[in-house]
């Protein structure tokens, strides 16, 4: 297990020192300014100096924008489609986005971030990006989706069956889920045995999936579970199976341990202001590494995105950074990529 980030071996003086130096050399182009420079320092000091990439959505749905963010440059931009639910993959190299409208305009649009290449993956109606998953046996990546409707990723409406293709073979598709709706939210575990879901708004649930000879589904011997209500389901990314769901207040998280066990709530309201404590927070997502969260706060037409540090023991939110631009729009749907520490990824606490 590594050590939590607060016992840096540099020593926090030295690298408040590393730090000022780099932002002081940091590009100006894009967002780079002072105002991305507060969130670039904020989000390494979050992580003990390991590299951070965000993407976001921000905007109104008239004037809707795909955002990505890299401490490397501390610069804020602007990707070149739109889209929703925005994921990275295990490597933090590729973001993969819902694009276009409902039916035949819908379409998995894929953005290298270190060669700029933008990639369309998949087009039809039955391609809303639900979550990205590498397999550990073959280190393929693979995308989920489903079949929205015409609402698009509407909270009150079901949605259709699951799909996922390999990331590097789109035409390769095949049917994941159907025996139940699939709403809009799900996350799967490392090993590929765990997910979270959403069914339906407020009825959240976790799949314990089995695999036949392919490597496929086995849909007759996977089990799905409900685990009760809240919104936006998060599941670990690695194989503690831990799980938490926003609570109906958007102010805490109900979080468990493998299976439902050690129930807990964990306050998300930390970073708000005394101006702010009328409002609350909301779309939590677990990143890519299981001590990490990113959240909306606070909610509404001055929300920005947040990432917040758990404790060992996932009981609590250590430590707070703002992650998008402080004057920013409206921003809503997040990840995060954290760059793994030396050894391998930090864990919450041993199972």
């Amino acid at each position: 297990m590594t050590k939590s980030p607060r016992r840096i071996s540099v020593g926090a003086p030295l690298l408040a020192l590393a730090l000022g130096l780099w932002l002081a050399l940091a590009p100006e182009s894009g967002l780079a300014a002072a105002e991305t420079r507060s969130s670039t320092q904020q989000v390494l000091k979050l992580t003990g100096g390991r590299r951070v990439k965000a993407a976001w959505i921000q905007g109104t749905d008239q004037d809707q924008k795909t955002m990505f963010f890299d401490t490397k440059d501390g610069v804020v931009q602007q990707l070149p489609f739109s889209g929703t639910s925005p994921l990275l993959t295990q490597d933090g190299r590729r973001i993969v986005v819902t694009a276009g409208k409902a039916g035949t305009e819908r379409k998995v649009m894929m953005y290298d971030t270190e060669t700029k290449n933008v990639t369309e993956l998949a087009k039809g109606p039955g391609n809303a990006v639900m979550a990205l998953w590498q397999d550990p046996k073959t280190k393929r990546d693979w995308v989920y989706v489903n079949d929205c409707g015409d609402k698009g990723e509407s909270w009150d409406v079901p949605a259709g069956k699951i799909y996922r293709f390999p990331i590097d073979k789109p035409e390769a598709r095949e049917l994941f889920w159907e025996r139940t709706s699939s709403h809009i939210y799900l996350m799967i575990s490392a090993d590929g045995t765990r997910a979270c879901l959403e069914p339906t708004w407020s009825n959240i649930g976790q799949l314990s999936l089995v695999y036949d000879a392919q490597g496929k589904c086995d849909q007759d011997k996977s089990v799905f579970k409900p685990i009760g209500g809240g919104c936006f389901p998060s599941l670990a990314p690695d194989n503690s199976y831990r799980m938490f769901r926003l609570e109906g207040d958007h102010r805490a998280i109900s979080m468990t341990d493998a299976d439902g066990a050690n129930p807990r709530k964990v306050d998300v309201t930390g970073m708000l202001t005394e101006a702010q404590k009328a409002n609350n927070t909301w779309l939590t997502r677990w990143s890519t590494d299981p001590r990490y969260l990113t959240i909306v706060a606070p909610a509404g037409a001055n929300a920005q995105i947040w990432m917040g540090r758990f404790d060992e023991g996932a009981t609590k939110i250590e430590e707070w950074a703002r992650v998008s631009p402080e004057k920013g729009p409206q921003c809503w749907q997040s990840q995060a990529w954290i760059e793994p520490a030396p050894g391998g990824q930090s864990t919450p606490s041993k199972k």
